[in-house]
This record gives C-alpha cells, structure tokens and sequence, in this order.
C-alpha cells in the first residue's frame, strides 16, 4: 500500500490566507515543504480522504488523479476538509471521464453541507451516492478495504470521524482533527486483526499540548507509547505527524527534526510512503 499526502496544512492553510506572522513569512521566503495547503490524503490511487478547497491544486503540483477516486471518505464538515461545491464537477457536461459512481462516506452534517450545496445526496446521474456512516462498525467499500469510522475527540457539535483502512494485510490508522483517542476508540481497535502498519496523528498545536482537540507533537508522542503498550501497533508500524498550523511555533525542518527523535516521519505536501 501507499499513501499520499496531498495536504498538510490547518484550516487557514500556511502561509495563512489573510496571516503575515513571522512564521508565514518565513515560509513564503523558504517555500518548499513549508507551503502548506488544506487537509487531503490518497491511499493508492483509489480511496481519497477528505475533499478540501484546494483540490485543482492537488491536482495540478502533485499529480493527484481524482478520477481514479473510486471511494471518498470525509473526516467532518469543517471547510479545510470538506468543499462539497466540486462534486458538481462530476457531472455532465463538466466531467467527460470519470466511470461509476464515487461512493462518498462520512457523517450527517457533511450530508448536510452536500445537500445544501448540490441538492442531493447523489445519484447514477450525479456520480456520486453519499451513505452516512457509524461509528465503530466496519463496512466495505466498492474498491475492496475494509474500513472502520472512529469517533474523534474534536468539533462538540458534531460526530467527528477518523479511520482504520485495511486491504491486503496492512491497516492504516488515518486520525486527523482528533485529541487524544476516546476509549471506546481503543477498545474497538483492539477488536480488529492485526497490527497497524502505518499511523498517521494529528500535530496541528505543533510544539504546544493540546489533546482534547487536537493534538501536539507531545500528545502525539504519548498517544503513539499507548498503541504500543496496548499492542496495537508494533516495532514495523509506520508513524507520521501530519496536519499542522502556524499557530504551533515550528517550521518544517524544526518539526521534523523534533519528530524524527520521537520516531515520527513529519508530513508535507506531496510526500508519499510505501508500506
């Protein structure tokens, strides 16, 4: 398996929209990895997680190919992760290409935002057909994974959701916009078969703790200690930190050498890891 970052930014992506701190214009003059643009990552080339406001860009600097998409998964409806207004762009006359029906899963206020945007839920005219999802009950995806919504400690008026992914033996554990896992979360995890292959944790408060919702590299470090301890995940496991704000004090290569000592790869646009 694979994945592919696409987005690693907060919601007011870095440099922020309207921000010219120093840490903004820092990364307008270094560039690189330091550009960070809204949420959005791709496991293989068929199973898309979150549809942000910058996926054209996506699209056009990393190469991602939204027609090969075959099943969306949306973590929650805050605007960085869900821009419903390009599923319009399935359609006819706007799409010539994109074959079947993308299989779109998340909860009911992104239902609601689709709704609102599009007026429906989709259709094999629309090319899309979006199901609302539990937490905590596996269900399969036209594409072949097993997937598992998990409920984030996140927005308090919304179902948050983040993801466990299986196919062919690797679990992927994808937990964005989320603190510190509930326990219920553990529990269910501790239901599922194997080991997880890859984990990816939020790190948007950076150098600062947070944990109720979201996470800091030290919450990050303290939750990756409690899937090891539980048996989760083990000495193969995979760990990134992804999703970060300029509000959490440390540049690219800052974050990433702190990461590194904590056994985390550190996450930038584009960045893709096979497993």
């Amino acid at each position: 398996m694979k994945i592919t970052y696409y987005g690693t930014g907060a919601g007011e992506s870095w440099p922020g929209v309207f921000c010219q701190c120093s840490l903004c214009r820092e990364a307008r003059r270094l560039g690189g990895k330091n550009i960070r643009t809204r949420s959005q990552a791709l496991i293989n080339d068929d199973l898309l997680l979150d549809l942000p406001p910058d996926n054209q860009l996506h699209s056009l600097y990393y190469g991602l190919d939204l027609s090969r998409v075959k099943t969306l998964l949306f973590t929650h409806s805050h605007s960085d992760h869900c821009y419903p207004e390009d599923l319009e762009f399935l359609r006819q006359p706007f799409s010539h290409t994109h074959d079947g029906v993308l299989d779109i899963y998340g909860n009911e206020t992104v239902a609601q935002r689709i709704q609102a945007a599009l007026g429906t839920l989709g259709s094999q005219e629309d090319r899309f057909a979006y199901h609302t999802v539990p937490c905590h009950q596996a269900f399969f995806t036209t594409a072949g994974y097993t997937v598992v919504p998990l409920r984030a400690r996140h927005a308090g008026n919304e179902r948050c959701l983040f993801y466990w992914i299986s196919r062919d033996g690797k679990q992927v554990l994808y937990a964005h916009d989320t603190g510190r896992f509930w326990p219920d979360c553990l529990e269910t995890l501790g239901t599922l078969p194997g080991k997880l292959s890859l984990v990816s944790l939020d790190c948007t408060s950076q150098k600062h703790r947070d944990g109720a919702y979201h996470m800091g590299l030290a919450d990050a470090a303290e939750q990756k200690a409690e899937l090891l301890a539980l048996g989760l995940a083990d000495g193969d496991t995979v760990w990134v930190v992804n999703h970060f704000s300029h509000n959490g004090g440390w540049l690219h290569e800052e974050i990433a050498r702190e990461a590194e000592k904590l056994g985390f790869h550190t996450a930038y646009d584009g960045m893709c890891l096979a497993f």
